[in-house]
């Protein structure tokens, strides 16, 4: 085969013509049948295929679909990606707030932070975005994704790659060293080191700051990990280093991220991460309006800030099938209709990551001999750490249940069957799904049949939780 041949088909941007493939050999066994295959496929309307290509271009349009459903469709898929985080400021819809308290914290009391809260709430595109902002303001960021086997000096030795050697105080700007384009990490021993001698170096750093941004930090499992991390810190506000660490995981509270370490309480400023506001979900619906060409119904913005309870995952994941479903039907404009499509779609989809047998038993729950009840834990469990008690069920119950007694009685009974588990607060019992899928299944049930019926809008408010108070300062 000719190097002009080999290059035209590793680089698909000069191939325009079938022809290009005649010089290059058939593989045995596979000669002629995928090229008949994908012919006959192309002549097929209804034969499935991607709607834009790797290069993140839109691909042929379906045969009679107009220009701007096409264009629409791509904005749409690019705009309500629902599996990953907003990368990019142009599609940050909301959270302003959060993110001015994040840089203040940052840069005016040059605090270490640490944000949590629940599941899907954001906290991952929050900390894209700060990168953006603290980068565009000559900030070194380093974003590191933890694990359950992550290592100290392993995860440190890589974020240290990341800083040139010239911002070291003993490098002078024209030495051999500087000119290398070497990287902090070589002045790391080798081997293994600790939080003492990583902080030794990072306070020798001049001339920049540097954020070290660890996400994930509630997957880490190795106890000596975290009690570095902590040390890591004292060490570095102690030594007034120009580097500064922001954690991010799921939890409740700051100390069941961190553990219990006192050593750091004046060092460390914790930001709950709060649920959206309905004003943020229609900033994030009109952000996709504007990209897709496409509008929303009055009342979709208000609808889905109902049905996905302040998560911007489920807010982007039932605005992009309801988007795709209109879009399919050759319309620019999504209605309610279009939204019940797109809650089918996301109760379908939940039901296939969990158990068969759950599923079932959770709708026999729904229309069984349990249905007020199910359907009022479904509601209470919406709370932000997801706990829930007998009086928060009670309240949402007409007064013939019984009471806060009788309901009591009833969850514990309920508590292996549904998979709830329990802790006692304050002197009260306190009750949580341990699949932290199950409540947000129940109430999207819940809200089909309310969705239906004309009455979402009588569901009862979320239950109050302590996670979702605000600023949260530990201080000694």
């Amino acid at each position: 085969m000719s190097r002009s041949s080999a290059m035209r088909f590793l680089w698909p941007f000069g191939r325009k013509h079938d022809d290009d493939d005649q010089d290059f050999p058939l593989v045995a066994g596979y000669a002629g049948t995928p090229r008949e295959a994908s012919t006959a496929g192309r002549l097929r309307p209804d034969f499935p295929g991607f709607r834009a290509s790797a290069l993140d271009r839109p691909v042929e349009r379906k045969r009679g679909e107009r220009r701007e459903i096409t264009r629409a469709r791509f904005a749409m898929m690019n705009m309500f990606t629902p599996t990953q985080p907003v990368t990019n400021r142009a599609s940050f819809a909301g959270r302003l707030g959060m993110l001015s308290r994040l840089i203040s914290a940052i840069e005016t009391q040059r605090s270490h932070v640490v944000l949590y809260g629940e599941r899907g709430i954001g906290k991952t595109s929050l900390l894209h975005v700060l990168t953006d902002v603290a980068r565009e303001s000559s900030y070194i960021v380093s974003y590191a994704t933890c694990g359950a086997s992550s290592d100290f000096s392993e995860m440190f030795r890589a974020v240290l790659e990341d800083v040139p050697v010239l911002f070291h105080r003993g490098v002078a700007p024209t030495t051999g060293e500087a000119e290398s384009g070497g990287s902090l990490s070589d002045r790391l021993p080798s081997g293994r080191f600790g939080s003492r001698e990583l902080a030794d170096l990072c306070s020798e750093i001049v001339g920049t700051r540097v954020l070290i941004i660890l996400d994930e930090y509630d997957r880490v499992d190795d106890p000596k990990f975290r009690q570095s991390v902590a040390e890591l810190i004292k060490n570095l506000s102690d030594r007034a280093a120009r580097v500064q660490i922001i954690i991010a995981g799921v939890a409740p509270n700051l100390q069941e991220l961190m553990g219990y370490a006192p050593s750091i309480r004046r060092n460390v400023i914790g930001l709950p991460m709060p649920r959206l506001q309905e004003s943020e979900i229609q900033e994030m619906i009109a952000i996709g309006e504007a990209a897709a060409g496409i509008r929303f119904d009055a009342k979709f913005g208000h609808l889905v800030s109902l049905l996905a309870l302040g998560s911007p995952y489920l807010a982007r994941l039932l605005c992009h099938h309801a988007g795709l479903e209109a879009l399919d039907q050759g319309r620019l404009t999504v209605d309610v209709g279009h939204l019940r499509a797109a809650l089918d779609l996301v109760i379908a989809e939940t039901e296939g990551r969990m158990s068969p047998r759950t599923v079932t038993e959770m709708q026999k729950f729904l229309t069984g001999a349990y249905p007020q009840l199910i359907a009022a834990i479904g509601e209470a469990s919406r709370s932000v750490d997801g706990w829930f008690t007998a009086r928060d069920i009670a309240g949402l119950l007409p007064a013939s249940a019984g009471g806060a007694d009788k309901v009591q009685a009833e969850l514990q009974s309920l508590t292996s069957t549904l998979g709830l588990e329990s802790e006692t607060e304050d002197g009260e019992l306190r009750f949580r799904f341990s699949d932290d899928s199950l409540p947000i299944y129940l109430w999207l049930l819940i809200a089909r049949d309310r969705l239906n019926a004309g009455k979402l809008d009588t569901a009862a408010p979320s239950a109050p939780s302590k996670a979702a108070a605000g600023l949260s300062e530990v201080k000694s």
